[in-house]
């Protein structure tokens, strides 16, 4: 016999937005022990509500602001590391290549949230700014 099915009450939704907007992925979000939902269902409610969907793309796009800055923060350390000597050349340069392939990774993942903001197209429109 199937079990009853699970509202989802706003309490639940704000939990859940609350989650995604601080970079959790889905899986992460949703193996959470004070998240009793699953994405099948909160997916269902994704697409037959508008103003859920809104809110959920704000919520990863805010995920993916705290994203890039946290990259911006972690550029900053390794430039003072870098240029106080801390690092040396090999280590440094390492680094330099592993924070260029995040940096790439993030922004397709931005671009693929929200084009305008953060596609091809907004490089073009900020470079000739």
């Amino acid at each position: 016999m199937a079990g009853r099915k699970k509202k989802l009450t706003e309490k639940k939704i704000d939990l859940i937005l609350e989650a995604f907007s601080d970079g959790l992925t889905i899986r992460e979000v949703f193996k959470r022990e004070d998240i009793d939902f699953t994405w099948s269902s909160f997916r269902r409610y994704l697409i037959t509500d508008d103003v859920l969907m809104m809110r959920y793309q704000k919520s990863k796009e805010l995920a993916v602001d705290l994203r890039l800055s946290e990259l911006e923060d972690k550029r900053k350390e390794l430039e003072i590391k870098i240029e106080s000597g801390e690092l040396d050349a090999k280590a440094a340069q390492n680094l330099v290549n592993l924070y260029k392939i995040i940096v790439a990774s993030s922004q397709w993942s931005a671009s693929k949230l929200n084009a305008k903001r953060y596609g091809k197209s907004a490089e073009v429109l900020s470079i000739n700014s």
